[in-house]
């Protein structure tokens, strides 16, 4: 491989998703939904990440290659079980999301088809990057201090690990010949579909619950994505490195934020209840 990776950690995690109030992010409608939209396209999105890598790895007979793709499989299969049951929380609130995942199962399934390897690759690498973007954001910034303790500890661990394997699918395009021009292409393709899905699911939440055009949700929206430490502002330099011809994820060291993140979550795991 071109750089040593970063070790893979297979941790336990379950998170009691049944506690958490309806609008966990402080309160806010819109926070709380951008982020419940984004989860709800995980699940199947990260069974592609899954079965794209495993499917070039298998052809290219490396065995410390198949090592990375093993673990980074585990890793996406936790976020998988723990997304699909944070997801049962919107069925619940009367969310048709077994409909949306009609939909994106038939889009991915015709992706999983496309001869050429480096195809589904590719959009692995740039979901990957994606999601590797905002947890180093989320990290970095303490973006969720507002949030219920438990949503932001379940955010948290999603985000360290997003940090910990960014560049397991770039390594395993690069070695099957994906090149710069190709990443581009479909990294401006995924955020096109991206956009049109969260957005439709986004909206779709608001405007049930008679809060699309809440004019204090969107004003509370606009700051979290736009403002001096906004959302999109604080991810925008990495989508500007991406582009770059002689980019690698592993080139931007990030992996402090997993480290830092490791021992405050051990030290919350530790910390004794109020009155024992």
């Amino acid at each position: 491989m071109t750089r040593a990776a970063p070790s893979l950690r297979r941790r336990a995690r379950s998170f009691a998703f049944e506690t958490v109030p309806p609008y966990w992010f402080g309160g806010d409608p819109w926070r709380t939904r951008f982020f419940d939209a984004f989860s709800s396209l995980l699940p199947i999105g990260e069974r592609l990440f899954i079965d794209s890598m495993r499917r070039t790895a298998a052809d290219l007979g490396d065995p410390e290659l198949d090592a990375l793709v093993a673990e980074f499989a585990h890793q996406e299969g936790v976020h998988g079980r723990e997304h699909r049951r944070y997801n049962d929380r919107l069925r619940v609130q009367g969310y048709d999301l077994d409909g949306w995942d009609r939909s994106q199962k038939a889009t991915v399934n015709r992706i999983a088809r496309i001869a050429d390897p480096r195809i589904p690759l590719a959009i692995t690498v740039a979901f990957e990057h994606v999601t590797a973007s905002m947890g180093q954001a989320i990290l970095a910034h303490d973006l969720l201090a507002e949030a219920d303790p438990e949503m932001k500890a379940f955010w948290e661990w999603h985000s360290a690990e997003e940090i910990e394997h960014k560049g397991a699918a770039f390594e395993v395009y690069t070695r099957a010949g994906g090149g710069p021009d190709l990443r581009r292409v479909v990294m401006a393709w995924c955020l096109f579909i991206l956009g049109i899905r969260m957005g439709r699911r986004f909206a779709h939440m608001l405007r049930r619950e008679r809060k699309l055009f809440d004019r204090a949700a969107w004003r509370h929206g606009v700051r979290f994505l736009f403002g001096q430490k906004g959302l999109a502002r604080l991810m925008a330099p990495d989508f500007q490195a991406f582009f770059a011809r002689g980019f690698h994820p592993w080139k931007d060291d990030t992996y402090g934020l997993v480290e830092a993140w490791e021992v405050g979550a051990v030290r919350r795991e530790r910390r004794p209840e109020i009155g024992n």
